[in-house]
């Protein structure tokens, strides 16, 4: 037994020798100067053409509060429908790892074809309030948000959700205000 322990150790010892000598804990990610000039084009190319509201707090019925970026079409005079996404996933614009903003040209691309983009955190995720259940939040969660979407003046009631990120090709429905 003290034979096997002797040889572990000096395996690890081993181990550690030969271990590169500086190793960052978190590397920079795909950082390059193409990859930040096309994402802050993008930005300033969503900047131009929508209304950005970034981190509203929308209420639940039970007083939470979800954390909600909203990209919608700078023309006033009209009504937009609503492409809808909630997720527990960080959505924070500024993409820390890269130096850059974030991928928003899913963004871009909703609101050149006339929609509005609502991106919501789910309960007790990054900045929205309450507590995270693994069983699912509360179910009145999603019909409060679409609710409050269908409400705003820049909506015409119409809210669609999808589920995948590089697709805007969704199900508008109607939603009684």
């Amino acid at each position: 037994m003290r034979g096997f322990v002797m040889s572990l150790s000096i395996l690890a010892l081993a181990l550690v020798a030969l271990a590169p000598p500086h190793a960052p804990a978190q590397g920079r990610g795909g950082r390059s100067p193409e990859l930040a000039a096309q994402r802050n084009a993008t930005e300033q190319a969503l900047e131009s053409i929508a209304v950005i509201e970034r981190k509203l707090m929308v209420p639940m019925r039970d007083g939470k509060r979800m954390a909600t970026d909203v990209y919608r079409p700078k023309d006033a005079s009209r009504k937009y429908p609503a492409i809808f996404v909630r997720t527990p996933y960080n959505f924070n614009y500024w993409d820390v790892r890269n130096g850059a903003p974030g991928d928003m040209s899913t963004q871009l691309d909703a609101v050149k074809r006339g929609y509005a983009y609502v991106l919501m955190n789910e309960r007790g995720h990054f900045f929205s309030e309450g507590n995270y259940d693994i069983l699912g939040p509360p179910r009145s969660d999603g019909g409060d948000a679409i609710s409050w979407i269908a409400r705003q003046p820049w909506s015409n009631g119409k809210v669609g959700t999808i589920g995948r990120i590089r697709r805007i090709s969704c199900l508008m429905l109607r939603v009684a205000a």
